[in-house]
């Protein structure tokens, strides 16, 4: 029996929940056992190669009413992204509004180029490859985006003294919804998803960055972060609860390719 399986075999004596699906991940640099919760719930132990297997037992059995809370916690905000076709009809959200894919060959009336989307909540794309017609999608996003961020960023340049701001709208992968980088890049990146989410959000992500943009004293999000987030946006703990939720049913670009 090699040293994972003897942590395993320990492990399987304590019983726990089969959805909390335990995998043991030896760590050559740890010094403790630890415990990570998975995005979907899932439990790994991080052990040190030194450790004890009973040792790792009861650690984690002391840790089961944590566990079971940050479990339940990360099933029930599990991401459930909507995987997009590119077909006529599909919905995309774009900027607070709802608008219906509609493909097209040539221009249509009154459209100087595409994609491009309507006031009748039309948005028309050139009929081509699904990844391509993607592409384009994302593309608008990031466009409208960073109109829209440099607009409504600005307010808080001014109020929170903050000069020589750059913006990006950029992918920032699955798990960010927004970056702000210091010195030298003095830099606020919003992920281009960000734009299909209700504007209240995409308001709470931009002020969570400006926040930081002006480089508040301690740590990240510490008080003096957090005086600067009740200043500008006093209701933001409830808007972050909020994305927690809406945005795990956020389009982030995933697609099915046609058969």
């Amino acid at each position: 029996m090699n040293g994972q399986d003897k942590f395993q075999t320990a492990l399987a004596d304590l019983r726990l929940p089969v959805e909390w699906r335990i995998a043991v991940a030896i760590r050559p640099r740890r010094r403790s056992v630890g415990i990570e919760i998975l995005p979907g719930g899932s439990v790994a132990v991080l052990i040190p190669p030194t450790a004890d297997p009973e040792q790792v037992a009861r650690f984690v059995s002391s840790h089961r009413r944590w566990i079971a809370g940050k479990v339940e916690t990360a099933t029930r905000l599990a991401p459930d992204h909507p995987v997009k076709e590119f077909v006529d009809g599909e919905e995309f959200d774009l900027l607070g509004r709802r608008y219906q894919l509609h493909l097209v060959d040539t221009l249509p009336a009154g459209v100087e180029q595409l994609p491009a989307v309507t006031a009748d909540h039309l948005l028309y794309a050139r009929r081509q490859p699904a990844e391509q017609i993607r592409r384009a999608i994302i593309g608008l996003y990031r466009h409208a985006g960073l109109d829209w961020v440099r607009r409504e960023g600005y307010q808080y340049e001014k109020d929170g003294r903050i000069g020589g701001l750059r913006y990006e709208v950029r992918d920032l992968g699955r798990r960010r919804w927004g970056v702000y980088r210091g010195a030298p890049k003095h830099l606020t990146a919003l992920h281009w998803a960000v734009f299909g989410l209700p504007m209240h959000l995409a308001e709470y992500v931009l002020v969570h960055e400006q926040a930081h943009a002006t480089w508040p004293d301690g740590r990240a999000h510490g008080p003096a972060w957090q005086r600067r987030m009740n200043l500008w946006m006093p209701d933001w703990q409830q808007r972050r609860t909020v994305l927690a939720e809406v945005g795990r049913h956020a389009w982030l670009g995933d697609w099915k390719p046609s058969s």
